[in-house]
């Protein structure tokens, strides 16, 4: 039990997520055991739509493929409130040697989208479960394909909108630089702008010996990557945060041979929309100036990314004192900073109020972080988010 629930609805609630807990712990492993790519996430899915239908609470499917959005006492008065868990894994083979380790070979749920996906299932259940008790609305949305793939842009393609649109929108992940039993929050910026972008160097093949008859794509690329370098450090403001990285090169195939092209792949990332535009304006102006000093074509295409994901501050001012309520004020902490970490949370976001928190993961028996082959988490976080976005969802759904 919470030792902080001093409402009667607050003790029910806790009531139900003591009941309930270890079916979520044992949800998540399953998930864990069984992990899925963005999109194909079938058995995932399916298994959320059989938790759904025991608890008799109403769902579509479909939606960005293989995401579900469940809706509970949609015909009542009061604001929708959207609940958000995403529940895809990643191309990483896991490491961790934990009994519940992935059977999916390179597949992983290192960044803890099972655990998301328990913790969406987790307040259905509690808000389902309150029966008369909640007076208000509520969407649960388990997406798909979060990890750089849109999947939440895809789910709002294919109409998860068309019928209940939420009036807010709480979102959550697991944060291994907190402890479990905690929650954080910052009060400006949740997570940044992610643009990722493709690079060709284009130039002329020739002899290794003869670099004066070809035109150089490796020395060009060579020169634009330590120029973007240069972004940050010389045209952002140092109190505004911004990295520019570049992940990917490609380009030759022997060690006497100048080739044609050579490829890059990079990501900028930002806190703020005008940083961000003037970090991409950079970027193309540098391709034009290094590819006419070194003879090369650079062309650089942006791809789709994601937005800033900033909390609105009177709907993130009633969940951090509805946490303080359910925790205790140690137990609820104001971080120092935003992560530059980029959540497709944003395409909700940046159309909805919204408020985001992290969720205290630290794992107790090993030095881990998300999108490690080695991670684990506290599973603990589960019940803990739980109790927090059920009090908070039936706050926000009657308050003015």
């Amino acid at each position: 039990m919470s030792p902080r629930a001093t409402s009667e609805i607050a003790r029910k609630i806790d009531a139900i997520v003591d009941d309930i807990k270890d079916q979520l712990i044992d949800i998540r492993r399953d998930l864990h055991r069984n992990p899925e790519l963005g999109f194909q996430e079938q058995r995932t899915s399916a298994k959320i739509q059989s938790h759904l239908d025991d608890l008799d609470i109403s769902y579509s499917s479909g939606f960005g493929k293989t995401g579900v959005a469940a809706i509970i006492n949609p015909a009542a008065a009061g604001r929708l409130i959207g609940i958000r868990g995403d529940i895809d894994a990643l191309p990483i083979t896991e490491e961790s040697g934990l009994p519940f380790a992935s059977e999916n070979k390179g597949v992983m749920h290192a960044c803890g989208h099972d655990a998301h996906t328990a913790i969406a299932l987790g307040v259905a259940t509690v808000l389902a479960r309150l029966g008369d008790n909640f007076k208000g609305r509520a969407m649960v949305l388990f997406q798909p394909a979060e990890e750089g793939l849109g999947g939440a842009r895809a789910m709002l393609a294919d109409g998860v909108f068309d019928k209940h649109k939420p009036d807010i929108m709480l979102g959550y992940h697991n944060w291994p630089l907190l402890p479990g039993g905690s929650v954080g929050w910052h009060p400006e910026v949740s997570f940044a702008s992610s643009d990722p972008f493709d690079v060709t160097v284009s130039g002329l093949s020739g002899h290794g010996a003869h670099p004066h008859l070809s035109v150089d794509p490796i020395v060009a690329a060579a020169q634009f990557i330590s120029q973007v370098q240069n972004i940050v450090s010389r045209e952002i403001a140092p109190l505004n945060a911004a990295v520019v990285t570049i992940g990917k090169i490609e380009g030759g195939t022997a060690r006497n041979q100048i080739p044609d092209a050579v490829t890059l792949q990079g990501a900028i990332r930002t806190h703020s929309e005008d940083v961000r535009t003037a970090s991409k304006d950079a970027i193309t102006r540098i391709a034009e100036g290094v590819g006419t000093a070194t003879r090369t074509k650079i062309n650089v295409e942006f791809l789709q990314g994601v937005a800033v994901v900033k909390s609105d501050p009177a709907i993130l001012e009633q969940v951090v004192a509805t946490a303080r309520d359910i925790l205790g004020d140690e137990q609820v902490i104001c971080l120092p900073q935003g992560s530059m970490g980029s959540e497709d949370f944003a395409e909700f976001s940046s159309r909805i109020p919204s408020a985001h928190l992290r969720i205290g993961s630290k794992a107790t028996d090993r030095a881990t972080m998300l999108h490690r082959s080695n991670f684990d988490l506290d599973e603990t976080c589960i019940a803990t988010a739980v109790r927090v976005i059920a009090n908070a969802a039936l706050r926000l759904s009657t308050s003015d």
